[in-house]
């Protein structure tokens, strides 16, 4: 038997007269005729309806009774209209049923309604297994007969999820069925409310829970990298717990660049915090008309998130999930260091090269090899592998994710509650995230016109971070850098040789476990295990609570009003101590010392809105007008004291110090008062337009200049709802879209605007022992100071085939940023105590999207998902205001200048000069001239060979030029998927082409000055002499030019990654409900599973340096990313 009904294309309401002429047709075809051009939908069993019978009507302007009538004249069908639902019955003839042999067997009866309480007519009411069913009448209520006691009853309805019950020993069974929103019209969020997805006229890309419900996510920006085209996610570190540089449609500033995050209403930095497991949707506004709704804060993209909540049911009963995994990581790739014998090689050969006397300790074979025989006896003669000794093995680094949901509810009340629990241990020690989250959210339909939501989200989180940034105590780059002869400790070690006994034990005490550490003898670097044991003294934790209350009332039937407050609260605590040692007298604490910093946020905001949506015919208009008041304030203290009394950091009191108290705050509140509207107009549901409208006033500008106002206007085209193209069924949808708008940037300090003024303190020239104090300027404003402006062009093509299997978007983007936000430097003659913000340039940024996805079938079981996206843009800087160029310098090479912007290039280019090989011999140099002068008189063969670009003879900043782009030619992500009889397996492949990379790791490590341990190619594959090798340059103790900053140390940065693989299988439901299991999964996973790339980095996918784009893609020996290898399982009851 087969419970069947039609569902016509959607079209407007019409006067709903029909004409027909068939001849000799079906009822099939009368049906589909009768759905083409009106809105009817006929419900039936066709056990009861000859759907093959032929039949003549001509019909010409008639109502729908009266060509009904005319078709079963003379039969016993008889039909019933309501609004729109034809349900036809057989007089003469019930259900088809089964023959009572069981005495087991009985009736059940009930009723189907959808989420809004409405009945459902003509659902499927189906015992499983079998041919018994029928269908809901026009109150929903349906009868079985002959229904065996265990039997399970299947409910469907096209455009609702099938809903699957056992009867057990019920009579009654009523049903709640929830919409289908892939099958019946996707439903987007958007700002302040949403939108079915074919009235979409913005760039929205949205990513759905069940896409990501089966990937072991470890964070909730996770669940976007790779899905979401026009979305980069790359990471400067893998330590745990870090977050990625998430950037939208390119670098639009060279301020902060991170989207604005709006998790339940509730606008947000960044969604660390967030258990991805309570993530129901994401949706990415990308374009202006989508973002212009947030103003002030959406220059960077929008990244809306709504989270997971309760569905109705026959009762408050919980439904339990519950999923966990474990795993171990470890080490995808390091270089192969040189050993103690290598190291002292390099050493020599770089000290000979350069003239100078060798190092007295490596001088003679007998001084290398009593320095060999003393490591051979503590632990053995290649010396210290510090990288080993400073990483976890994979057994020691475990990942473990623990997630609890329980959810429910009826009608008047819904509700889900989560908790969630990760501990992340990194691959190098002394550093570890663990993560603590609880959730609840409730809903509760009050009244007929009254809606009540409540979500509350609290998190616990506590990290132990390593030094990343520091030129000198880096962990990843010490622990490369560190001298292979120098043992881990010191206690324990027999035979030392005099010439080392004063520097490996000098300052030893024996009874402090803080002074057992080595102090590293030849690389002029920390030992980093002494490093990352005292780090892990140091600790931050913080807990957060985010909640939003909201009410929404029914004003009218086309009329709701919606109010809500939502407030975020965060406490976070860093404490520090650090012991008294002595490891050498470069590397030593005389007094031990603790610090406290506390940070306090309290944030909330306020929204109120209207929203009209009514239908007129084939025309439907939504408006929505509202305003928005929010305030935050931000607090930090911070408290140091040395002298404590003993080393022992649990028995630390910051006021117990004795000497050099230091303590320090910072205040700082803004507020930001708006008012917005939006306006959505159909036709037909094929001509759409949105206008949207938004003023913000903030408190981080001076009057006069403090709102800003921010239009944007869409509009769409569904092309394939046109009466030509209407009838191709290989086409499912086919729109065109256009869209412009302006939205603002504030991203600049609290009361930049204004001078400030405090005081400090002086010594008295021939006085260094009074303090004077003074008071003077601390900070020069600029009361000028205004918007900064992104105005966004958008032209988009959305298309869907084969009833939706295959689908494609085409994005095109023109974005345009003016009157940046920026601190362009000034002349240190001016005496200015800071750099003082000032609007001083545009940047333009260009580029394209592609997004494809293949659903496909082969025979009954087997299922597979090909879906994949490419995004590109070109970045360029139009114009920086003061003419003046900004360097990037400061970070790790002192005062290097190593990227650069300025107009006519993209945002942070890398900076040097261009090489030309390598010299091979001194005639080469003496032949190098231009203008009659050589061109690098000092140099030696085997130097780098740099081009005198303006053919002056002399090689000068006029020289430096662009060395590489760190923005992409092109970012993709491809997913690949596949299901097969209770199997399941995903493939996620991401990667970024045409991005060059600034190794400034290779710069310290690969530098052939024997300053640091270095490679063991480095012996093999430089220059060695003429004709050696024309690529790399001559290890050599006097550096000369070679160190300057050049394109020797850019490489190509392109990568492909299998960033997750998981396969599955879930167990058959027949097994799983003899232990009350509705759904047991178990999987394996990996993540990073292996890298394709040529760059010779640790890592290719390289972000920003302290979130600045002016720092995009410089490696300084991040710590890497681990490769993850898990098991884990999920279930349902």
């Amino acid at each position: 038997m087969c419970l069947t009904f039609f569902q016509p294309y959607t079209v407007a309401a019409s006067a709903q007269i029909i004409s027909l002429n068939i001849t000799k047709g079906t009822i099939t075809e009368v049906f589909k005729a009768i759905e083409d051009q009106s809105e009817y939908k006929f419900f039936y069993n066709d056990n009861q309806i000859n759907l093959n019978k032929r039949v003549d009507v001509n019909i010409h302007e008639e109502s729908i009774e009266q060509v009904l009538n005319n078709v079963f004249r003379g039969t016993d069908i008889t039909y019933k209209i309501v609004k729109n639902h034809v349900v036809l019955t057989n007089k003469t003839m019930k259900d088809t049923e089964l023959p009572s042999t069981n005495q087991n067997r009985k009736r059940l009866t009930g009723q189907v309604v959808g989420q809004d309480g409405e009945p459902l007519i003509g659902v499927n009411v189906v015992v499983k297994g079998t041919t018994i069913g029928s269908m809901t009448d026009m109150d929903g209520n349906y009868i079985l007969e002959n229904v065996p006691s265990n039997a399970t009853v299947e409910f469907s309805y096209i455009g609702y999820l099938q809903q699957s019950i056992n009867v057990g020993n019920k009579s009654n069974l009523n049903v709640t069925l929830a919409e289908d929103t892939q099958k019946l019209d996707e439903v987007v969020v958007v700002g302040y409310g949403s939108f079915k997805k074919r009235d979409l006229t913005g760039a929205v890309s949205q990513v759905k829970g069940d896409e990501i419900s089966n990937l072991p996510l470890r964070s909730a920006a996770d669940a976007l990298q790779g899905k979401a085209a026009g979305v980069t996610i790359t990471s400067s570190s893998g330590s745990p717990g870090s977050l990625g540089n998430v950037r939208i449609r390119g670098v639009g500033t060279i301020n902060n660049n991170d989207p604005l995050y709006v998790v339940d209403g509730l606008p947000q930095g960044d969604i660390g915090w967030l258990n991805a497991r309570d993530i129901e949707s994401i949706e990415v506004l990308k374009d202006a008309s989508a973002q212009a709704i947030y103003g002030a804060r959406a220059a960077n993209g929008v990244i809306l998130v709504s989270t997971k909540r309760g569905a109705s049911g026959e009762s408050y009963r919980s439904n339990i999930e519950f999923d966990m995994n474990i795993g171990f990581q470890d080490v995808v790739k390091t270089y192969d260091m040189l050993d103690a014998e290598g190291f002292m090689e390099y050493k020599n050969r770089a000290y000979a090269a350069s003239g100078k006397a060798l190092i007295d300790d490596f001088a003679t074979s007998e001084k290398r090899e009593q320095i060999l025989t003393f490591l051979g006896k503590n632990g053995g003669r290649s010396g210290t592998d510090w990288w080993k000794e400073s990483t976890r093995k994979p057994k020691e680094a475990i990942s473990q994710n623990y997630n609890l949901a329980f959810s429910g509810g009826m009608k008047k009340l819904r509700y889900r509650a989560s908790f969630g629990y990760m501990d992340q241990q990194g691959i190098l020690k002394g550093s570890d995230y663990e993560r603590l989250s609880g959730r609840l959210n409730v809903d509760s339909e009050v009244t007929k016109w009254l809606n009540l939501s409540a979500n509350v989200n609290v998190t616990y989180e506590s990290r132990r971070n390593l030094d990343e940034n520091n030129s000198y105590t880096a962990t990843v780059f010490s622990t490369l850098a560190a001298d292979p002869i120098t043992p881990v400790y010191r206690d324990n070690l027999v035979d030392i040789p005099d010439f080392l006994q004063n520097r490996i034990m000098g300052g030893y005490e024996p009874t402090n476990p803080w002074s057992r550490y080595t102090g590293v003898i030849y690389s002029n670097k920390p030992n980093t295990v002494g490093q990352v044991d005292r780090s892990a003294l140091n600790q931050w934790h913080g807990i957060a609570t985010k909640s939003n209350i909201s009410g929404e009332v029914k004003l009218l039937p086309f009329l709701t009003f919606k109010s809500s407050i939502a407030l975020d609260l965060v406490r976070n605590q860093s404490d520090s101590f650090r012991p008294s040692y002595y490891l050498d007298g470069d590397e030593y604490s005389t007094y031990a010392g603790a610090s406290r910093s506390v940070a306090n946020k309290d944030y909330w905001v306020f929204d109120n809105y209207l929203t009209y949506n009514q239908k007129f015919d084939k025309h439907a208009v939504t408006a929505m007008v509202g305003t928005s008041a929010e305030k935050e304030r931000y607090e930090e203290i911070y408290a140091y004291k040395e002298g404590q009394v003993n080393n022992n950091p649990n028995q630390q009191i910051i006021n117990a110090g004795t000497m050099n108290p230091a303590a320090s705050g910072y205040y700082a509140t803004s507020t930001l008062n708006s008012y917005f509207g939006r306006v959505f107009y159909s036709f037909d549901n094929r001509y759409m337009i949105t206008a949207n409208i938004r003023w913000d006033g903030s408190s981080k500008f001076a009057d006069g200049n403090r709102w800003g106002y921010f239009p944007s206007v869409s509009a769409g085209w569904n092309f394939s709802e046109e009466s030509f193209m209407k009838n191709l069924e290989w086409l499912s949808q086919g729109k065109l879209r256009a869209a412009w708008g302006e939205i603002g940037n504030q991203t600049i300090s609290s009361g930049a605007y204004m001078n400030t003024f405090g005081n400090g303190s002086y010594y008295l020239f021939g006085n260094p022992y009074q303090t004077n104090l003074y008071a003077g300027r601390t900070q020069v404003g600029n009361p000028d100071l205004k918007w900064e402006t992104t105005r966004q062009l958008d032209f988009g093509l959305d298309l869907a085939f084969f009833q939706g299997s295959l689908r494609a978007t085409f994005d095109y983007f023109d974005r345009q940023t003016s009157d940046m936000l920026v601190q362009v430097p000034v002349p240190s003659s001016l005496g200015f105590p800071n750099t003082p913000w000032m609007n001083a340039g545009s940047v333009s940024n260009k580029g394209f999207e592609v997004t494809l996805g293949y659903d496909g079938k082969i025979g009954n079981d087997f299922q597979y998902h090909i879906n994949g996206n490419v995004s590109t843009y070109k970045n360029k800087v139009k114009s920086l205001g003061s003419g003046a160029n900004i360097p990037g310098k400061g970070i790790h090479l002192g005062y290097f200048s190593y990227t650069m912007t300025e107009p006519g290039q993209p945002i942070g280019y890398f900076y040097g000069y261009k090489t030309d090989g390598v010299f091979q011999t001194q005639e080469e140099i003496d032949n190098y001239k231009n203008n009659g002068q050589m061109v690098m008189p000092n140099a030696k063969p085997g130097d780098l060979k740099f081009q005198d670009l303006n053919k002056d003879g002399k090689l000068d900043d006029e020289d430096r030029t662009m060395t590489g782009n760190p923005h992409p030619d092109f970012t993709f992500g491809l997913t690949l998927g596949a299901e097969w009889k209770g199997f399941d397996i995903s493939a996620f492949f991401q990667g970024s082409v045409g991005n060059d990379i600034l190794n400034i790791l290779k710069y310290d490590i690969y530098s052939g000055t024997g300053w640091y341990n270095a490679p063991k190619d480095i012996l093999t594959t430089y220059w060695n002499g003429p004709g050696s090798t024309n690529e790399n340059f001559a290890i050599d103790a006097d550096s000369r030019m070679n160190l300057e900053m050049s394109d020797w140390y850019v490489e190509n940065g392109s990568y492909v990654r299998l960033k997750n693989l998981t396969i599955g299988y879930t167990l058959p439901s027949e097994w799983t409900k003899k232990i009350t299991i509705n759904n047991l999964r178990f999987f394996v996973a990996a993540q990073n599973l292996f890298t394709i790339t040529g760059y010779s980095g640790l890592d290719p996918e390289i972000g920003e340096i302290n979130n600045s784009p002016l720092y995009k893609g410089c490696d300084m020996g991040f710590y890497p990313q681990p490769r993850t290898f898990m098991f884990g399982l999920s279930l349902k009851l």
